[in-house]
């Protein structure tokens, strides 16, 4: 759905009267992300990779400091991405 003339001008004038007001935050809205430039899917194999990885260094953690709050939290974690993968794959393969 296109924008109006109107319309594309009234954005014109905000994001113009934004870069006078507040150049530095004008700078930083305009500057893409790094993330922009992955594709969605890496973005979220790789946070379901960091969060993996959260979880173990949290087992890790827990077993080393003697701490069970730790020990669950970081077997809570791992066992939460095994079933997010083992339930993605079950919905995909249900169609």
């Amino acid at each position: 759905m296109a924008l109006a003339d109107h319309e594309k001008r009234e954005l014109a004038e905000i994001e113009q009267r934004l870069a006078d007001e507040d150049p530095k935050l004008a700078a930083k809205l305009t500057r893409p992300s790094a993330l922009v430039f992955l594709p969605s899917r890496t973005v979220r194999v790789l946070a379901v990779f960091g969060v993996y990885l959260l979880g173990l260094l949290a087992m890790i953690s827990g077993v080393t400091w003697s701490s069970a709050p730790l020990v669950v939290l970081g077997a809570v974690l791992c066992a939460g991405v095994f079933g997010r993968l083992v339930f993605s794959a079950w919905r995909g393969y249900r169609g």
